[in-house]
């Protein structure tokens, strides 16, 4: 379902904490990674599990709503904070636009509201 409002902002990481994996056995390594300003449920969700993906060490993510959150498991160490950032600004759908919206929004007074 399309999220219009955060059409007017980039998406950017908001939370990078530790988590409990889902098996404690595996040796794996959690993060819970939150992300503001994702426009839908579809595609941006898996552009954004897929470039948490690509991370170094990354053996699975998996999305939960509400505030957007992706469990991340690496089977070493955890991706570093800035390189998530930096792999979530690299698939942000449509830039020009939101770019283009936001501009807009701001000349008309228009401030986005956060859910």
């Amino acid at each position: 379902m399309p999220r219009l409002a955060n059409l007017l902002r980039r998406p950017a990481v908001t939370s990078v904490r530790a988590a409990a994996p889902g098996d404690p056995a595996s040796g794996r390594r959690a993060l819970e990674v939150q992300v503001d300003g994702l426009a839908c449920d579809s595609l941006c969700v898996r552009r954004t599990e897929r470039a948490l993906r690509s991370l170094p060490g990354v053996v699975e993510v998996r999305f939960a709503s509400g505030p957007d959150r992706f469990q991340v498991e690496s089977s070493g160490p955890p991706p570093d904070p800035t390189a998530i950032e930096r792999a979530v600004a690299a698939v942000v759908v449509a830039p020009w636009a939101r770019r283009l919206l936001a501009a807009l929004a701001e000349r008309l007074g228009i401030t986005p509201r956060r859910r």
